[in-house]
Parts: structure tokens; C-alpha cells; sequence
């Protein structure tokens, strides 16, 4: 256990001398993975196709904070989706601005989740950004949460009717992806309930006053999650995706538990109840204190040679 905490020190040290280099890095490396996984998801365009390009937008938005890097992600894939249909790509682009104007309305603030959960979503792993706005931000992300997979839903529903699109002799209309791909669409309803519960159950949780509130969090808000979306795969005859799902649970599970042991550090064996009160009220306070690992004390000692006139021998001494 002492490795783990000596290791999670260093891994902190080392992020905090190296802050800016480390969140251009994940920025950069965000990025380029969000325009990979869209090109191969919705690679409608041959101009935006190529890895060089998708290197250097990487490069530009590690250099700007990551709302405006989602924002450049978001525009990315818009432009992809002008080469399947222009209707397509306008109903993506109000998507994305309603969205906006919901998030500055109810102070949501994590707009990476707006294309991310999308990118997430093709990854079969949608669950991660609820899960990791419940553990790291406070409970108006839920608006981001819920537009996200709004947003994710209605591109699976595009990605899944693309090549009724492409065809110009199909009568497939964009209002037939709103209605089929989320108005009538049980298993969306299912699947926007899933993420959302999720996330309210990490945020309510990692606040309790209890031990190891994090960790319970994260367990309680997967297995709910998990147990909506099995019975919607059940309830929808989607057995086929089950398999994704159960991969994608354990995969959000680790990230979880990942989180925690980076970011949190509380030594709920020294936990201590403090009561104390003013002029008007009485407070009661449960103390966790923090893991803290003693430097171990180096002695040094010096072993040298006698100047032999002084000590009239050869012999040595240990100062």
C-alpha cells in the first residue's frame, strides 16, 4: 500500500512541476483522438480525412482552453457532416447552439461533454464523462449531461441512415431521423435516463458523509447504469449489444476507481467527529484527515583516511 501512496505522490509532483506541458499534452492528445474516432465514424469528407491535418488542429487546440477545444471538435464535425447532407448538419449545428444557450442558462460549464459524449458513444463507452462530472464538478453539469446525449443519440441515429442519405433515391428525411432516432425511440429515453441517473447518483453520493464515499459512488452509479440499459437492450430485443455494454461498464469502473486514487487522498482510519458552536448555531463536523507519507531521514556518514602525522597510524575513522 506504502508503493501505491509513494507512487501517486510522485505522479502528483510531477504533474504540478510540469502543469502547462501536461495539459497541452492531454489537450493535443484529446483532440486528436476525438478527430479520429469522427472521421472513422462520420468520415464524409475527403478534405477533413487526413491524419496531418487532424495533427495540427491537435497542436492549435492544446493551446486553448478546452471549451474553445470542443468548440473546434464540434465545428469539425459539422463540416463532415456537410458532405452527407446539409439538412443533416444544420440540425447538428442548432443542436449544439440550443445546448449552449441551455449551459449558460443553468451554468453548466463542462462543454466538452457536448462532443464528447458523441466520440464516447462510438467508443462504446458513453458512460465516462457522467461518471467523471459526477465525481469532479458540481450538479449543473447534468445539463451538459443531458445535452450530450442528446446530441450522441441523434448522430448514431445519422451514422445508422447514412447510406439512406447518400442514396438520392431515398425518401429519408431528417424529420424521420428526429422521430424514429429519438421522438419514438424508446431505447433513447432509456438510454438519456441511464446517463443522467448515473450521474446525479455519483454527485449525490461522493457528498454523503460517510467513508470511502467516492469509491461507493462510483460502484452505485455504474451498477445503475447499467442495470437501465440492460433492461432497455432486454425490453428493445438488443441483446446484440449487451456484450459493449458490460465492456464499456468495466472500463468506466477502473476510470473510476482511477480517479479516486489520483485525485483523493483521506485517511478514514483517523476520521474524527468535531462539535463546537457559536452564538447562534451548534456544529457538528466529521474530520478526515489526509494520507500523508514521512520523508524517510537520510544519515550520511563519511569515512576517511587520517592524515598520518596527525594520528601517527593508518587507520581510518567515521566522522
Amino acid at each position: 500500500m506504502t508503493f501505491f501512496m509513494k507512487l501517486r505522490e510522485q505522479m502528483r509532483k510531477f504533474i504540478m512541476s510540469h502543469e502547462v506541458w501536461v495539459d497541452r499534452i492531454f489537450k493535443g492528445v484529446m483532440t486528436l483522438i476525438a478527430l479520429e474516432v469522427i472521421t472513422k465514424s462520420f468520415g464524409y469528407s475527403e478534405v477533413l480525412s487526413h491524419l496531418w491535418m487532424h495533427i495540427v488542429i491537435a497542436i492549435l487546440c492544446s493551446l486553448v482552453p478546452i471549451s474553445a477545444m470542443a468548440l473546434v471538435v464540434e465545428t469539425f464535425l459539422i463540416l463532415e457532416l456537410l458532405s452527407l447532407s446539409r439538412t443533416v448538419a444544420l440540425v447538428a449545428a442548432i443542436f449544439f447552439v440550443v445546448s449552449y444557450m441551455l449551459c449558460g442558462v443553468y451554468h453548466g460549464r463542462g462543454y466538452q461533454n457536448l462532443p464528447g459524449v458523441t466520440v464516447a458513444y462510438q467508443l462504446h463507452v458513453p458512460y465516462l464523462l457522467p461518471l467523471e462530472s459526477g465525481l469532479l464538478e458540481n450538479v449543473n453539469e447534468v445539463t451538459t449531461v443531458i445535452c450530450g446525449a442528446t446530441i450522441s443519440y441523434y448522430l448514431k441515429s445519422v451514422k445508422d441512415h447514412a447510406s439512406q442519405l447518400l442514396d438520392s433515391k431515398d425518401s429519408i428525411s431528417v424529420l424521420d431521423l428526429l422521430t424514429e432516432g429519438l421522438v419514438t425511440n424508446l431505447m433513447f429515453y432509456v438510454y438519456l435516463t441511464a446517463l443522467v441517473v448515473m450521474f446525479l447518483a455519483v454527485y449525490l453520493i461522493r457528498n454523503l458523509n460517510i467513508a470511502h464515499s467516492w469509491l461507493i459512488a462510483v460502484a452505485v452509479g455504474v451498477v445503475a447504469e447499467f442495470l437501465i440499459l440492460l433492461t432497455g437492450y432486454l425490453l428493445t430485443a438488443r441483446t446484440s449489444q449487451i456484450p459493449w455494454l458490460i465492456g464499456g461498464n468495466l472500463i468506466s469502473l477502473a476510470v473510476g476507481f482511477a480517479t479516486n486514487y489520483l485525485v483523493l487522498d483521506l485517511d478514514y482510519n483517523r476520521a474524527q467527529k468535531v462539535q463546537f458552536e457559536d452564538d447562534e448555531y451548534y456544529y457538528y463536523v466529521t474530520a478526515v484527515p489526509k494520507i500523508r507519507l514521512t520523508e524517510e531521514s537520510k544519515e550520511i556518514k563519511k569515512i576517511t583516511t587520517q592524515d598520518k602525522a596527525k594520528s601517527g597510524k593508518g587507520g581510518r575513522t567515521i566522522e
